[in-house]
């Protein structure tokens, strides 16, 4: 009876297009998770190893379009409202599926080449995660939707959310990557050493397919590995790269991830709101929420709240004087050190200077706005592709900071809260819109850290609005930052993320406020991250494959005593050492004639 372990390498062609697809399901949805998306790329390595070799490029395609088919469906949902039709939302969507399987495909097929030409182990082990991590960052740096349907886990990170503040999404990927190498080689080990239930041995056309594809040839006489000896390489390979993975993980078990508390000497409690007003009349909505609907719930919040953020596209103004008019009507009714967050959009009615806008466009915006008037603009850099794109402009400018002075509270005294003139204490702030959060190049190259990020948003399904709200999450992680996140869409999330605080606060519309902790005085350092951004991060990764190479080639001429340097260097070794005795020797030796010492 065939055993469980024989499956794949009996039947690949049934196995691995069953398998594939239903892990798609989970590792695949709007927000991917880290778990099933390490086990499904393992399962696609073990197929690629089936496939390149004996060249079926029929199961390829089949598999293809199976894995397409399964994130067209965890997708089906969200993207049916996206656009103006169902057709249009289902063609762009299976086009969209397509295209990532494709280039996870590519990636797959390259990395099962370049890892035949590692020329150590370790390079073998290590190539495909870098190549793995550089290619969804290209896609990330493409698309128009960023890190949005990528095969980038979001959430369920386990013991490396961490690294994000060090290595953005190319550490997470990078690791994905790693631990599918890890899983696909012990995978491979074991189906190739299975026995059948009657005893007999699992036997494979070529078992270099599943476990020695790897070629560990000597540079000088050409001889090859045998299979037991490239066995255990790679099996010793494989744990040391699964050594350095949990290694990874250990700091999550120590960095304390707790946020502040709101009542300490050394934190500046910052009351902060998200409006969400929902004008109704026995349980059900009268109207939408109107400027002047934002404005009294704005009023009633500044109360208890220093920052009052409205959500994407609050409002609209016919142009740009009608919005300075509007704001200038109720900046007056604004208290003195409080600041109104409004997502709005509008028509522009003439040219800007830089030639970005122009006479009819649309833009979606925030403004900051306080008793001394706006302080803080901000645009829309990246626009939902038919939806936003066709009726609006992006700018192409990156988010500033605006400093924001607090004044003392009722329990504190101006010189024990902070040090004159001014006694105030300075919060910077930064903003963003929606969509801007899908990139990790978001934030990068500020002159230092914010220590809030305004996140107004506007959603169009609770799925969509829960992947955005985990992009949010990310950049705040990255940003070492908080993230106050208003999503005014129907079913949208809204809450505060970062320094400790993972969890939405509500669904839906109903306005709220909350009492955060900013760390004083607050260390406006940069995370690495920040100041590095993805080519570093990449250039890491490839560093490791690199570093690992050398150190692996320096094993390799240790360990191969019979052929090419490794010979060479035992060669030398002997040499030196007849070299030593000889010197030895002549020092040694008894003095004769001149060399004698005249006082005998």
């Amino acid at each position: 009876m065939t055993s469980l372990a024989s499956l794949p390498v009996r039947y690949p062609s049934r196995v691995y297009p069953t398998l594939a697809p239903v892990l798609a399901l989970g590792a695949l949805s709007p927000s991917p998770s880290f778990v099933p998306l390490v086990l499904l790329l393992s399962v696609l390595r073990l197929h690629i190893l089936t496939i390149v070799p004996r060249k079926l490029w029929k199961s390829a395609a089949a598999q293809l379009v199976l894995v397409s088919l399964a994130i067209a469906i965890v997708h089906a949902g969200p993207s049916l409202g996206a656009l103006s039709t169902p057709f249009v939302s289902i063609a762009v969507l299976a086009m969209i599926s397509a295209v990532t399987s494709a280039i996870a495909g590519i990636a797959l097929v390259a990395g099962f080449y370049l890892e035949r030409k590692a020329h150590t182990s370790w390079t073998h082990a290590t190539v495909f995660p870098a190549l793995w991590a550089t290619v969804w960052a290209a896609v990330e740096a493409c698309s128009p939707i960023g890190q949005l349907t990528t095969w980038s886990p979001i959430v369920q990170l386990g013991g490396y959310g961490w690294l994000r503040q060090y290595g953005g999404q190319v550490a997470i990927n990078w690791v994905v990557a790693a631990w599918a190498v890890v899983l696909a080689d012990a995978a491979g080990a074991w189906m190739v050493g299975s026995d059948d239930e009657d005893g007999s041995t699992v036997h494979v056309e070529d078992p270099s397919l599943i476990i020695f594809e790897d070629e560990d040839v000597n540079q000088d006489a050409g001889a090859r590995l045998t299979p037991t000896n490239k066995s255990s390489r790679k099996a010793r390979t494989t744990l040391l790269l699964a050594g350095l993975l949990l290694a990874l993980a250990a700091p999550s078990y120590v960095i304390s991830d707790m946020p502040l508390p709101v009542s300490a000497s050394d934190v500046t409690p910052l009351g902060v709101a998200c409006a969400l007003p929902y004008p109704q009349r026995n349980g059900r909505l009268t109207h939408p929420p109107t400027l002047d609907d934002y404005f009294k719930e704005s009023k009633t919040l500044q109360s208890t709240a220093k920052i009052i953020l409205w959500p994407e596209s609050a409002v609209e103004f016919g142009s740009i004087d009608e919005r300075v008019t509007a704001l200038e009507r109720i900046r007056p009714a604004v208290q003195n050190g409080t600041y109104y967050a409004i997502g709005f959009h509008e028509m522009v009615n003439s040219d800007s200077p830089d030639g970005v806008w122009k006479i009819g466009m649309r833009r979606n915006g925030l403004v900051l706005l306080g008793y001394e008037g706006v302080v803080y603009e901000y645009y829309k850099r990246h626009l939902v592709p038919i939806a936003e794109s066709f009726s609006m402009t992006p700018a192409n400018e990156k988010p500033s900071l605006f400093t924001m002075q607090l004044k003392h509270p009722n329990t504190y005294t101006g010189p024990k809260w902070a040090p004159a003139p001014n006694h105030t204490r300075p919060v910077d702030i930064t903003a963003s819109i929606c969509l801007d959060f899908s990139t990790s190049s978001s934030f990068t190259g500020m002159s230092s850290r914010p220590a809030l990020i305004l996140a107004p948003a506007r959603t169009w399904h609770p799925s969509v609005g829960l992947a955005m709200w985990e992009q949010a999450k990310a950049r705040a992680e990255e940003t070492g930052s908080m993230v106050l996140w208003c999503d005014g869409g129907e079913g949208g999330v809204s809450g505060i993320a970062g320094r400790g605080m993972h969890a939405f606060r509500q669904v839906g519309a109903g306005s709220w406020t909350q009492t955060v902790s900013v760390p004083w005085p607050f260390d406006e350092r940069r995370t690495v991250f920040s100041v590095a951004g993805t080519p570093s991060a990449l250039a890491v990764v490839w560093g490791i494959t690199g570093m690992a190479w050398m150190a692996g080639g320096a094993v390799s001429l240790l360990e191969d005593r019979e052929h090419g340097a490794g010979g060479s260097i035992i060669r030398m070794t002997g040499v030196a050492g007849v070299a030593v005795r000889v010197i030895q020797s002549i020092v040694r030796r008894k003095p004769s004639g001149e060399e004698q010492p005249l006082l005998a």
